[in-house]
């Protein structure tokens, strides 16, 4: 099938199955007589696949780690259960992080709310005056896109 085809069978852009042969996360498929690519069903599967490790917050490289040891014949579901592990510690991680800092940062709002009119001379008197002492780093937004492609 071409590229379009396996586009609309495996819910992945043309342009990121394009992508995705370029990384190596796809095997790069037969070509027809004119030059068109021709995908197989298991690519369609491994697209899928890759779409749906992408959503459960896989990364390329670690779905390309999944992908060799299926490729080599062997189970990757331990692997799989390992970094689901790492995944689920992190997240558990950002939800705490996200609370302290909420928790704060609804503490220094409640001082101003409504209780004083600050002064917006030159800087901005809610934050200048603001106590960092207490107040925990936000947490780290690795999801902020920079316009770069994951590697």
């Amino acid at each position: 099938m071409n590229i379009g085809t396996a586009a609309s069978k495996s819910g992945v852009p043309a342009k990121t199955i394009r992508y995705y042969e370029s990384l190596g996360l796809l095997k790069p498929p037969a070509r027809s007589n004119a030059g068109y690519r021709r995908y197989s069903d298991e690519a369609i599967q491994e697209l899928t696949f890759i779409r749906k490790a992408q959503a459960l917050g896989f990364s390329l490289e670690e779905i390309a780690e999944i992908l060799k040891l299926t490729r080599a014949g062997r189970t990757p579901c331990e692997h799989v259960l390992s970094l689901a592990h790492q995944h689920l510690a992190a997240v558990d991680e950002r939800i705490r992080q996200l609370r302290n800092f909420r928790d704060q940062l609804a503490r220094e709002v409640e001082k101003w709310d409504g209780k004083t009119s600050p002064t917006c001379e030159g800087l901005c008197q809610i934050i200048a005056l603001a106590d960092l002492r207490t107040m925990p780093p936000p947490p780290v937004d690795h999801s902020i896109n920079t316009g770069r492609r994951p590697r």
